[in-house]
């Protein structure tokens, strides 16, 4: 046998003794799903749980391969027997089946292009992230593409000021990536793509549910779908786990205790920064599609009839979200006006400013508003101020910048000199000025503020250091 972790064959089924040499509960041979062995390793995957051990732990030097082929040979004493084997054996065919798993790669490469997009300009922001509010208000594509944009100064303040790699690292979308990478190769391989397409839509639906479940405000990141990953994941281990390759399963217990870190100590101690309402929604949507798709085979991998067109569909609804985001996207001004009419309706909450100051600032910066559209930039940019009770310089910027462009250039200075003496070190508001006066080109418009500029002194959150749009909330 072996020395702690060995494997003893019965007639019924196997034990493992422990360190001590105490003998576990014997496990029975039909509950064995999949066996793997190498020279290094034996997995033995259960209904139950996974089981393994390694090459030292076989004190007779026999070794994991020569374990597998004792177990093989006891279990086909058996009068079932021959048909445990042929579940194994088809098990194992479906862990041959290699392929790579293209739905998350693609999915990983979108998130990807967003963020190309978002540093290329920071109106994708504005377009994209998730704002319950204006969703209904006939913004629809913000449903789909939060899930690709992230924030590129997404940790907390105290997190960027031990480490200021996080003021220029994408980290939010690289820890994303990262998950989808790492529980999407787990999902996608004995899902197939059309499947996995299906829980990650569901996922999406989850977390949406989530947002507006747990009253979040503005939401953009993949984490949901990340989530949606980990619950597919929980669901083929309770589900479906005798049909999945012992190498393909991740301890149990483990896995639902990291589950439970995650939901009940990590989402809750970063609650300020994390949409923890969006992974839990997330989770589900992923855990529920994948029970309900059934388990997975070989022949399961070419997805049905049903499968595809649900798959196609999601798909489908991807590319028209972007589409619908396209014209705010490129700036078209008929674009911007209407999304600033649907700021405008907006109800009071914590973030409405930073939605009227960004809508307005789009306005009075790029070329050919209408009359109509700048007079709604100026109202936005007053409520703006209004509602941040004139003490963020960045949002006076934006007033000012909006009746200069009405030609109120009288206001527009009156209104700078209150930016310039809250934050009398930046150069970026005394060149304004000088625009304002006459004494620069009017359409000479200084370089984005160097500063950090404070949203509120309540907060203490750092601006983007530049256009006088500011960071976007809550982040997932």
């Amino acid at each position: 046998m072996a020395d702690g972790g060995a494997l003893s064959l019965g007639a019924e089924g196997f034990r493992l003794f422990d360190a001590e040499g105490e003998r576990a509960p014997i496990h029975s041979y039909d509950a064995i799903g999949h066996v793997y062995a190498s020279e290094r390793l034996l997995l033995i995957g259960t209904e139950e749980e996974l089981i393994t051990l390694r090459a030292e732990q076989f004190a007779d030097g026999a070794g994991p391969e020569a374990a597998r082929d004792a177990l093989f040979e006891a279990i086909g004493a058996l009068p079932e027997g021959r048909a445990i084997l042929d579940h194994i054996a088809a098990v194992e065919r479906l862990g041959e089946h290699e392929g790579p798993p293209w739905m998350i790669w693609a999915t990983a490469a979108i998130c990807a292009l967003g963020m190309v997009l978002q540093y290329n300009d920071r109106l994708f922001d504005q377009v994209g992230l998730f704002v319950p509010d204006l969703f209904v208000r006939g913004e629809y594509w913000r449903a789909i593409t939060m899930h690709f944009l992230h924030d590129v100064m997404a940790m907390p303040g105290f997190m960027r000021a031990l480490l200021p790699m996080f003021d220029t690292l994408p980290l939010h979308l690289m820890l994303n990536v990262a998950g989808l990478l790492i529980l999407g190769n787990l999902v996608e391989r004995p899902l197939g793509h059309g499947r996995t397409v299906v829980a990650l839509a569901f996922s999406g639906i989850g977390t949406l549910g989530g947002i507006v479940l747990f009253d979040h405000g503005r939401v953009l990141g993949a984490s949901g779908l990340v989530a949606g990953l980990a619950g597919a994941m929980l669901a083929l281990e309770l589900h479906h786990a005798r049909f999945m390759p012992a190498y393909w399963r991740v301890p149990r217990r483990l896995f639902i205790i990291l589950l439970v870190v995650q939901f009940c100590v990590i989402d809750q101690l970063l609650a300020r920064w994390v949409a923890g309402g969006a992974h839990i929604g997330g989770f589900a949507g992923g855990y529920l599609a994948t029970w309900l798709i059934g388990r997975p085979s070989v022949e399961d991998l070419e997805s049905p009839l049903g499968i595809r067109v649900a798959a196609w569909s999601t798909l489908s609804l991807v590319v028209v979200g972007f589409l619908g985001a396209l014209p705010l996207a490129r700036h078209d001004m008929p674009a911007l006006e209407r999304h600033a009419v649907r700021v405008w309706d907006l109800p009071f909450d914590y973030y409405r400013p930073r939605y009227d100051n960004a809508a307005a600032w789009f306005i009075a910066t790029e070329d050919g508003p209408s009359e109509d559209g700048l007079e709604l930039a100026v109202a936005l940019a007053e409520r703006a101020v209004n509602d941040t009770a004139g003490l963020n310089p960045n949002v006076l910027d934006t007033l000012a910048e909006a009746l200069f462009q009405r030609g109120r250039a009288d206001e527009a200075v009156y209104t700078i000199d209150a930016a310039i003496a809250l934050a009398p070190q930046e150069p970026y508001f005394r060149e304004q000025r000088k625009r304002f006066t006459g004494e620069r080109d009017p359409s000479d418009r200084p370089p984005a503020p160097g500063l950090p500029i404070p949203w509120d002194t309540d907060e203490g959150e750092a601006g983007e250091g530049g256009d006088p749009e500011t960071r976007d909330g809550v982040d997932v």
